[in-house]
């Protein structure tokens, strides 16, 4: 294609709709193109699969569920290149594991790719907790920091809160607040801050990438354009600059190539770094230094007499929102990297509180993506096998953070120390550090403060996989401050 845009998007996930909108907003005469290889999935490009019809969802989350336990077969293998019994091609939707597709990750086999409009945020459970101390990277300056924490918090529409109106709530914070302390009142036990717009009458309506930038999915801007079922196989460049993105279309096969001022990636933290390989673009820190919080699962029966209440109080949502509360357990800082999801509850005629915690694990360059220029995977791009443990110091963490765990659920109702389990790695969703930002050009981090990568002139990156700190906190109101940030320097470049 001999069109030239202003700026070429390659992914149509939150980072990506971000940057597209704040660039749109800043410079409105500038021509934006987002390519997205996978298809719809909603009734409405972008919107998240809460807000569509319940059946439909309902229909989405059993076949996500049942290719989830269909994993725990190959869990323990020392190759993950295929499951038995089930198949993947690129007309599917949804969330996969990363064995659909063909790649090795025996050591990290909770990972998992969203193959659709709107990518992982038409499903994300919608919470956008903040980070704190380490966790927020030191070489950006404060300010702009907070500034663009504040902007993506908007653009996530964050709302902390309740969910329905619950009895419950008081006595379990006051019952958490006394077994989990912070010596800081801002870090106290509390609301999840979720993003989305709460509803007496129907289920939280969660923040889509649609809700995001709509004139990108419904085509209302002319200076926007959505072109979907494009696969990016590659990045044309001479070194400096990218020269052509080159796709895929995935109905009639033939190859296009888009041309753009500006390139940005804004895959996953697995795929965006596999492109840059399959691109030769290669530089010292790609993929290296993966990083994932440490996931602890449990539930606990409420004890409603312990909390002065009885069964009787417990509410009712609204129909399809599966959650009566959403609860934070902050991190306090190194004395205390440990993050605690609790949502509220009733399965199968229990009232239930899920104690998920979340705790750092050190940033090590053991725990990388390996790529191969001989093995490809389903879609012909480099094969990937991924290499990740938990060091000495993760386990005394994870240990730590179980002991938190149980004295949160405890409070409230009877936890042996049996129902803690800790998930295998990958199951969290939220990988970080494959394209990590950096404050030099010294080997160990791929992209720049603004968002370059090192040595291009008009190449950028967003993403998780560009943050470079180790979270105990969910992923993506972090990335989300990160493309802020990104788009700023995008809009003053153009």
């Amino acid at each position: 294609m001999s069109d030239v845009y202003d700026l070429v998007i390659v992914g149509s996930g939150p980072n990506g709709t971000i940057i597209a909108r704040e660039v749109h907003e800043r410079n409105p005469d500038a021509r934006i193109l987002v390519l997205e290889a996978g298809s719809r999935i909603t009734g409405v490009d972008g919107e998240h699969l809460v807000e569509v019809d319940e059946n439909a969802m309902n229909a989405s989350y059993e076949d996500l569920m049942r290719r989830a336990r269909q994993i725990e077969y190959v869990k323990g293998a020392a190759s993950m290149n295929s499951i038995e019994g089930d198949s993947w091609d690129p007309s599917s939707t949804g969330v996969f594991p990363a064995a659909f597709f063909g790649h090795n990750f025996a050591q990290f086999p909770g990972a998992s790719l969203a193959w659709n409009i709107g990518g992982m945020g038409v499903h994300w459970t919608a919470a956008t907790p903040w980070p704190y101390a380490e966790e927020v990277p030191d070489f950006l300056p404060r300010d702009e920091w907070d500034a663009d924490l504040e902007t993506a918090r908007s653009l996530l529409r964050t709302y902390v809160g309740p969910l329905v109106e619950n009895p419950f709530t008081e006595p379990i914070f006051e019952a958490i607040r006394a077994a989990v302390p912070s010596p800081d009142p801002e870090r106290e036990f509390g609301y999840m801050p979720m993003a989305g717009v709460p509803h007496a009458d129907r289920p939280f309506a969660r923040t889509g990438p649609r809700d995001i930038a709509p004139y990108l999915f419904d085509a209302s801007e002319p200076g926007l354009e959505l072109c979907t079922g494009v696969f990016v196989t590659r990045l044309e460049h001479n070194g400096s600059r990218v020269t052509g993105v080159v796709a895929r279309d995935l109905v009639g096969g033939e190859e296009i190539v888009f041309h753009g001022r500006e390139v940005l990636v804004a895959g996953d933290a697995l795929r965006t770094p596999q492109l840059l390989w399959a691109s030769g673009i290669r530089p010292e820190a790609l993929g290296v230094r993966l990083n994932e919080h440490a996931s602890i699962d449990g539930d606990v029966v409420i004890d409603a007499a312990r909390l002065g209440l009885t069964d009787a109080d417990i509410p009712t949502p609204p129909a399809g929102e599966p959650f009566i509360g959403s609860y934070w357990s902050p991190s306090i800082g190194a004395e205390r990297p440990a993050h605690g999801q609790l949502m509220e509850r009733e399965f199968e005629g229990q009232h239930l509180l899920g104690v998920g915690w979340y705790c750092a694990t050190e940033i090590r360059p053991e725990n990388r993506i390996e790529f191969s220029d001989e093995l490809t995977d389903a879609l012909g791009m480099p094969h990937m096998t991924v290499h990740f443990s938990y060091s000495d110091k993760d386990m005394d963490v994870i240990r730590q953070t179980m002991q938190v765990q149980r004295a949160a659920a405890n409070a409230i109702g009877s936890f042996p120390d049996g129902d803690s389990e800790i998930l295998p790695p990958g199951a969290s969703l939220h990988y970080t550090g494959s394209v990590r930002m950096g404050a030099a050009d010294d080997g160990t981090s791929v992209v720049g403060p603004d968002g370059r990568v090192w040595g291009f002139e008009n190449l950028s990156l967003a993403g998780n996989g560009v943050i470079p700190t180790a979270l105990t906190c969910n992923a993506t109101l972090t990335g989300a401050t990160i493309s802020v940030r990104i788009a700023r320097a995008l809009s003053s470049r153009l």
